[in-house]
């Protein structure tokens, strides 16, 4: 299998702004500068021909802007529990994704990262703020010399039963996952980007659901990948971080296109263990790949029953109609 010229430019595109973000991380000392979801951001704004996301361009600036903000200023300005941090967040993004009628899931991690790892500083919504420009305008560069598809925006129709189910049944399964995880220390089996994945997989026409398996398996390789990679150059021979965010996104991002399984969550979590404490570091990826086994099958049994649900609801329009 060969990778063609144009997606060769786009995989180096992305892996040099990914390392460059981790590089300024260690020039300036602030471990909130790395925004993890921008591996996830830059496979679907740039790498993927196509976009998996339902969204314009303004409303991707407005929506991660407002929810870095959101993220940041929960973390920084609630003296409360982590728990309902975690909740408060939760729900502001649904609203948020509801009012902007896209499905730019990724403004979930947004809110949710700095919450979860205690970020203070206003260098985390600023750097959000940055990346997500950077994004967006090399987004159009690609567009406009050919090297993918213009990506479109409709405004999406809600059927509201089937949404405030879907919703529902996330905050419910996100609620008590915290309240058993947090306790016990593992806080990465609710890592943000499988509440991405968690949300993705509950839209019953999702294309991620014809293989909820493979995806499991590409999710645990990245863990295990960008786990391994900084233990091992940063740890163990004592290589600056960005050294580590050079390799991983080398291997993630060429192994995903080889593969033709351009899962931007995927991306995510392998960024991730840059961020993490060290003596965190070898339970993440068991933390990980125990979450997204639980949320995905939790996720696909969800999807097809809403699914049936609204077939028997359309059935018996039609039948009305007929009458």
């Amino acid at each position: 299998m060969q990778i063609k010229s144009h997606q060769n430019c786009k995989i180096w595109l992305s892996i040099l702004v990914i390392t460059a973000m981790v590089a300024v991380e260690e020039l300036l000392g602030d471990k909130e500068v790395i925004f993890p979801e921008m591996a996830a951001l830059t496979i679907g704004a740039w790498i993927a021909d196509k976009q998996p996301w339902n969204v314009s361009k303004p409303r991707i600036l407005a929506v991660m802007t407002i929810s870095s903000l959101i993220g940041w200023s929960i973390s920084s300005l609630l003296e409360i529990p982590l728990f309902f941090k975690l909740i408060i967040g939760l729900v502001l993004c649904i609203i948020l994704l509801l009012v902007s009628q896209t499905t730019m899931l990724p403004l979930m991690s947004a809110t949710i990262l700095p919450i979860l790892i205690g970020a203070k500083s206003i260098v985390y919504p600023l750097s959000v703020i940055i990346l997500t420009v950077l994004i967006v305008l090399l987004q159009l560069l690609l567009e406009k010399y050919g090297f993918r598809s213009q990506s479109t925006y409709i405004k999406i129709k809600y059927h509201w039963p089937i949404e405030f189910s879907r919703w529902l049944l996330i905050i419910t399964v996100f609620a008590l996952t915290a309240l058993i995880v947090l306790p016990l220390d593992l806080p990465f089996i609710i890592a943000p980007p499988l509440i991405v994945a968690f949300c993705e997989f509950s839209y019953f026409d999702s294309l991620v659901r014809k293989s909820p398996m493979v995806l499991w398996l590409l999710i645990a390789a990245c863990t295990v990948i960008g786990t391994s990679v900084r233990y091992i150059l940063c740890l163990h021979f004592g290589l600056p971080l960005y050294a580590a965010a050079f390799l991983i996104t080398v291997i993630v991002l060429y192994s995903m296109s080889l593969l033709k399984k351009l899962f931007p969550p995927a991306g995510a979590l392998a960024i991730l263990p840059l961020i993490i404490d060290e003596k965190a570091l070898l339970w993440y990826p068991l933390e990980v790949m125990t979450g997204a086994a639980l949320l995905i099958t939790i996720s696909m049994l969800y999807g097809i029953i809403s699914k049936k649900i609204l077939h028997n609801i359309k059935q018996e329009a039609n039948d009305e109609i007929l009458l």
